[in-house]
């Protein structure tokens, strides 16, 4: 391949480029549609269907997928955004106060728990909003099919979680990562689930 046809326009330097254009583009739509904080989880859905379809098909403008998508998935998933956070923060909460408030193996059992569950939650939450962002279902509907995923496919499930809090890590320690990490966790994660989603 010529140095002149591997920057050309269709080159790979190009194609690269503009998916990691899109990526940071993308990521900085998930903070604005995130800031109201209640409407995380409709942007989590978002994200995840911007990225499918614009960056990964490369069949769309990534900000009128990511906004289409939003609009639609305003309602079911900031509810289930919220309910999410609820919840990790309670058995987050709960793992502080067993580690203060309880010692050896009562402490031991309790912490594992509370820190199970909340993993658990997070690896739920890769396949939720995916599913929020692709079908239209009553509220409870959505947590069977998750649910079911997230056991039924392990090691998806594993992996997901541990990019989603190598994510999180990641913008903990530089926060300017925060205009590329959603895009890039995506990205990774279409690979990871897309096709599991799908057969739903």
């Amino acid at each position: 391949m010529s140095k002149k046809s591997v920057f050309a326009y269709g080159g790979p330097v190009f194609t690269w480029g503009s998916k990691a254009f899109d990526l940071m583009l993308v990521s900085i739509w998930w903070i604005l549609g995130s800031l109201p904080i209640v409407t995380i989880g409709a942007s989590a859905a978002a994200i995840y269907d911007a990225v499918s379809r614009s960056v990964v098909e490369d069949r769309e403008s990534v900000t009128e997928r990511f906004w289409a998508t939003w609009k639609n998935s305003l309602k079911i998933g900031s509810l289930h955004g919220l309910s999410s956070f609820l919840l990790s923060a309670l058995f987050l909460l709960n793992f502080g106060i067993s580690s203060k408030l309880f010692h050896g193996h009562v402490q031991w059992l309790l912490c594992a728990l509370y820190l199970v569950l909340f993993l658990a939650i997070m690896a739920v939450c890769c396949f939720l909003f995916p599913l929020i962002s692709r079908y239209r279902m009553l509220f409870g509907w959505y947590i069977k099919p998750a649910v079911f995923c997230t056991f039924h496919y392990p090691l998806q499930s594993i992996a997901g979680t541990v990019l989603l809090l190598a994510g999180y890590y990641a913008v903990y320690r530089f926060p300017l990562t925060i205009l590329l990490v959603p895009g890039v966790f995506t990205w990774f994660l279409n690979s990871l689930i897309e096709k599991k989603i799908q057969s739903f």
